[in-house]
Parts: structure tokens; sequence; C-alpha cells
């Protein structure tokens, strides 16, 4: 097998399994054994091996040394601390981003009305809510800081499939809706204001979810 190909093979089960995690099918705390993943893929441990370290070092596995590795339990605090720093991140981005042009507009519009009609698809409703988002962004003039975005929301999937469960999605199309229309009349106090009420929200829920209630000194 050519190096090129083991590097394919090993992105394939890495994605198999990250999806795995994020949509369920591992929850917290089940322990993840290379032998098990490998005979069902019908691949060697090798490559298995390879992509759950990685999964370990992206922050959803945790390395119980000797003894393989086990899902990442969800946490509060990780919640609380996350999404304000996704909506301040966003917000800086709309802040410091060129006009969208129509075509752009037109796309958040688009992808806005796919959201709303995704059903109870979770996965396809978590892929459309972060391209709306990427779209939105698409005028940042740092273009480091939609990286940084897209990264912490890799880490917090997991998170918004827990989310996506309860949450109604014609109420994140309104608050989509909203702030492209603020954005559009070059209203950005309004656009960045709604976008912190956006993340403000499903941090709101997956609190509930996770704890019962949002903390009074919740950020």
């Amino acid at each position: 097998m050519t190096p090129i190909n083991r590097r394919l093979l090993r992105e394939d089960v890495y994605g198999e399994v990250f999806e795995r995690i994020v949509h369920g099918g591992l929850t917290p705390g089940m322990r993840v054994r290379d032998t098990a993943i490998a005979a069902e893929l019908g691949v060697s441990r090798t490559p298995v091996r390879e992509a759950l370290v990685r999964l370990s070092e992206d922050g959803f596995l945790n390395a119980d040394a000797g003894r393989g590795f086990r899902v990442r339990a969800l946490a509060l605090d990780e919640v609380l601390d996350t999404y304000p720093i996704l909506w301040t991140l966003e917000g800086l981005g709309l802040r410091s981003s060129e006009p969208l042009t129509a075509a752009q507009l037109a796309r958040l519009d688009e992808l806005n009305a796919a959201l709303a009609g995704a059903g109870d698809d979770i996965p396809r409703r978590i892929a459309l809510d972060e391209e709306w988002h990427r779209a939105l962004l698409a005028g940042c003039r740092n273009r480091t800081l939609p990286r940084l975005v897209d990264g912490m929301k890799r880490r917090m999937r997991v998170y918004e499939h827990h989310y996506w469960q309860e949450a109604s999605v014609e109420q994140s199309a309104e608050e989509h809706a909203r702030i492209a229309r603020a954005v559009a009349a070059g209203d950005i106090d309004a656009a960045v204001a709604g976008l912190e009420e956006n993340f403000r929200g499903t941090m709101q829920r997956l609190a509930r979810r996770l704890e019962g209630a949002v903390p009074a000194a919740a950020p």
C-alpha cells in the first residue's frame, strides 16, 4: 500500500469514528476498542490506532494509559466557556468584513431556507447551520479568524447534536434571517447582537440539557 493510500485510509477511519461520536453511535464514557473497530471496518489496527490517537489529540476521546480510549464526557463548563468565545469571534469577524455582495446575501437566504426545511435530519441541520455561519463571514478580512471559528465549531459538534435534538429549527432560521437582514441593511451592531442571541440560546439550551438550568452568572 502506498503512503498516500494509507493516509486516505486513516482519514476514512477518523471520519467514521468522528461521525459516530458526534451523532450518538458512541456515547460519552464508552470505551472505544481499536480491535473491534478494525474488525468492523475490515481494516488493520494501524490506521484505526492512528485515527484514535488523533481523535484524542483533537479532544473527542480520552486516552486511558494501558486501557485504550473512551469517548470524552460532555461538560457544562466547556459549553459556558466556548459559546461566548464563538459569538465574540463571529461578531469581530462581521465588524472586520467587507459588505456582502448580492450573491453572498442570496446564498445566506438559500442556506437558511434549506435549514428551515431540514426536518429531523440532525446531521444536515448541523452542516447547514455551520455553512450558514461560514457564509456570513465570507467578507471577513482577517483570514485567520474563520479558521479559528471552524476549529472550535468542529470540537462543539458533539454538543450541537444534543442541542438539535430539542431545538426549534424554525426559531434558528428566524434568528438567521434577522441577522442577514441587518447585514444587508448595513446595521452591523444589530447583526452582532443577533449573533450573540443566536449563540446564547444554544448555550442556554445545552446547559439546561446537561445540568437542568443555566447559572445566573452565565457569561
